[in-house]
Parts: C-alpha cells; sequence; structure tokens
C-alpha cells in the first residue's frame, strides 16, 4: 500500500484517484495515518463482506438465544 502526504494528496488530487484504481492509499499528516482512499470497486465489496458478517453474527447471536429474531431484524435494518 503507497503512502502519501495529505499535502501532495491536496496537490495531486488527480493522481490520488488514478492511484487508488490500482491499490490503496494511506494518506499521512504530521507522520500519523488519518485515512485510506479506496477505489469504489473495493469498498462496494468491503461492504459487501460487512454485511455477510453482520449477517452471520445475528444468526450466531439468535443460536445461542442472545436476540430474538425481530430484535436481530430491528438492528440489522438499522444499519
Amino acid at each position: 500500500m503507497k503512502t502519501i502526504t495529505a499535502t501532495e494528496a491536496k496537490q495531486n488530487f488527480g493522481n490520488l484517484i488514478a492511484l487508488v484504481n490500482q491499490e490503496p492509499v494511506t494518506i499521512q499528516k504530521t507522520n500519523k495515518d488519518v485515512a485510506v482512499v479506496v477505489s469504489i470497486q473495493r469498498y462496494q465489496e468491503l461492504k459487501r463482506i460487512e454485511d455477510i458478517l453482520y449477517g452471520e453474527a445475528a444468526k450466531l447471536a439468535i443460536q445461542e438465544g442472545i436476540l430474538s429474531v425481530k430484535d436481530s431484524d430491528d438492528f440489522l435494518n438499522s444499519i
């Protein structure tokens, strides 16, 4: 993963957009990571994975009696 400064990101925004189609880019400010920029395709992949994980966690909570089906549905619909 490439790392650039916030100043570089600001000054070369067009290049940053082109670069994130190849790999995620970490942005640093005062030598600390403050953001990661990813392509829309990667973001959508991550969202799908997150949805699957939430669904599996809800199933497990229902099986273990931690949540009712209604509580689980309400939670999943709220996010």
